[in-house]
């Protein structure tokens, strides 16, 4: 929000877009928050993506950068129900002129390898979190 701000004030006719998104904070490379507990699936005994929690921290994000002057916020993530809940958040917290561009769709494949490995977001092979983003990822095939 602090660099946000700073663009805001020396050049206040710039309008900014902001990256609503949770995988570049996070230690185990998911869009999402992970649960702490772990179910049986296909692959293993792994840990699960929160989908709700992660959407109600992503409509606190897109807060913040509109309170900092975002003109635009671009949520990158992949959960469901996310457009309209950070609209409604922005809304409520008066922020009804700050747009939202966000990905229509995403695929749990090799194409995003690079931008993750840049990020170093891929999922961690080391924790308990789902091996993959195939869970709340389009199917490329």
């Amino acid at each position: 929000p602090r660099v946000v701000s700073a663009i805001k004030d020396k050049f206040p006719d710039m309008i900014v877009w902001t990256d609503v998104a949770l995988d570049p904070y996070s230690d185990q490379g998911h869009d999402g928050m992970v649960s702490s507990d772990t179910v049986r699936g296909d692959d293993g005994k792994f840990a699960r993506v929160l989908n709700d929690e992660t959407v109600e921290q992503l409509c606190r994000q897109a807060v913040c950068q509109a309170r900092a002057g975002a003109d635009v916020v671009a949520p990158s993530d992949m959960m469901d129900g996310r457009v309209g809940a950070i609209r409604d958040a922005l809304d409520s917290h008066g922020f009804t002129d700050v747009s939202i561009v966000s990905y229509t769709a995403k695929y749990a494949s090799a194409y995003y390898g690079p931008f993750r490995d840049a990020l170093d977001s891929a999922p961690r092979e080391s924790s308990l979190a789902p091996r993959n983003k195939k869970t709340y990822q389009m199917n490329p095939a």
